[in-house]
């Protein structure tokens, strides 16, 4: 028969030995617990900031693309003016002329260069920019305008591009950040008005 004395310390000694178990056990618990959280909250954080740049983009785009239709709307504005009345290189006498099998004026990579001066119109702040906000593009959205020779006439190409705020270029003029749009309209005229617009969006730009 076992003293009540000796089955007493031999419980307490399970006890105590008992104890530091369960304390690791627990430690382990926590420790795998919040490695599960901070594996879900950093892809939580990855997720959201994908997302963000994504909805960035997107801003962008969108605005480099409502600069082109204002480069468009400001070039086709010009063309319906007298001739004494329009911007010096929208004058008839410094258009360029495009015809037959002749690469367009557009599509020379020299057109949109910062150096050239003649075939290219930059837009005027006053026309992109809002009386009601301070805002302005970082780089004014320009547009060119050639004649084209056609079997039923002459018509105006007009070739615009518009540019989000955060755009930049490289010493070749290829986009290095940003986002730049490229839209184009071919204009027929009838006296002062336009007898025929074909809007398109130029895909394969020259510079991109």
């Amino acid at each position: 028969m076992n003293h009540p004395v000796v089955g007493l310390k031999r419980s307490l000694a399970i006890r105590r030995w008992r104890i530091p178990v369960q304390k690791g056990v627990s430690l382990i618990i926590v420790l795998i617990m919040l490695g599960v959280i901070a594996l879900t909250s950093a892809a939580t954080l990855r997720n959201a900031s994908s997302n963000e740049r994504v909805s960035h983009n997107f801003r962008m785009h969108a605005l480099a693309l409502q600069y082109a239709e204002a480069a468009l709307r400001y070039c086709e504005t010009q063309m319906t003016l007298d001739d004494a009345l329009r911007v010096h290189p929208l004058k008839e006498s410094n258009l360029f002329v495009t015809a037959g099998s002749a690469t367009p004026v557009w599509r020379n990579r020299g057109t949109w260069s910062a150096a050239s001066t003649g075939a290219r119109t930059s837009v005027p702040v006053a026309f992109v920019a809002s009386s009601e906000s301070a805002f302005k593009p970082g780089k004014l959205p320009d547009c060119a305008v050639e004649k084209q020779a056609l079997d039923n006439g002459t018509v105006y190409v007009i070739t615009a591009r518009g540019f989000s705020s955060d755009y930049t270029a490289d010493a070749r003029g290829f986009t290095v950040t940003g986002s730049v749009v490229w839209l184009q309209t071919l204009l027929s005229m009838q006296g002062s008005e336009a007898a025929d617009r074909t809007w398109r969006r130029i895909l394969n730009p020259p510079i991109d």
